[in-house]
């Protein structure tokens, strides 16, 4: 149990570091030259088994499923105010980080005018500040459509080990911008999960958010 607990705060501990002091692992540089954008269909229905496990904002205008047997770690002690929910798989080896973009109402004109894709490059802005762009997109910007909820997506590789990420963002019925990062692990030597597993828990998890 000692030994559980002490994984928990280590996870806990390199997670939040990852996430606020070396924030180019989970964002990307906005490239400079124009990107192609693709859309995308995504199944309604999620396509690994979900627990009753809730993640919901600070404000109540978003909620969302975790996977089975996925729990939450502690952000009370977040250096990131923006990060309202953390979470990993029982191997450590996924993550699931929820936050807001709170820079995205200084950035209104851009928003009105590049729609989810405005909000993905204020995304990068804030982050690219800290890091000074050391990651890279991978492939192009795509929009994805659940009904009448629409996601703009997009995978990055961190400068640091060369980490594939995938992130989805989006804006909430009340006017909130949100971000859903789904980041790979490397904790307790356990191997990281395929590219095929990684995809169908992003997209299960994405079919559940609900704004």
């Amino acid at each position: 149990m000692r030994m559980i607990f002490s994984i928990k705060i280590w996870v806990t501990f390199s997670l939040l570091v990852v996430v606020v002091f070396f924030p180019g692992c989970l964002f990307v540089k906005a490239p400079e030259k124009k990107v192609d954008i693709q859309n995308q269909a995504l199944s309604p229905q999620p396509e690994i088994e979900m627990s009753d496990e809730l993640v919901r904002t600070r404000a109540g205008d978003m909620i969302a499923l975790l996977p089975k047997n996925w729990v939450f770690l502690d952000t009370k002690s977040e250096t990131s105010s923006d990060i309202f929910a953390v979470a990993v798989n029982m191997d450590y080896t996924m993550s699931a980080v929820f936050s807001s973009v709170p820079d995205a109402e200084s950035h209104r004109e851009q928003l009105e005018k590049e729609g989810l894709l405005g909000l993905a490059r204020v995304s990068f802005q804030k982050h690219l500040r800290k890091t000074g762009g050391h990651a890279t997109l991978i492939g192009t910007y795509q929009i994805a459509e659940l009904g009448v909820r629409r996601f703009g997506l997009y995978d990055f590789s961190s400068a640091v080990g060369g980490v594939r990420s995938r992130c989805a963002v989006f804006t909430s019925s009340t006017g909130n911008h949100y971000q859903f990062a789904l980041v790979p692990l490397a904790v307790n030597g356990n191997p990281a999960p395929s590219d095929v597993e990684q995809q169908s828990t992003f997209r299960s998890i994405l079919a559940t958010i609900q704004y």
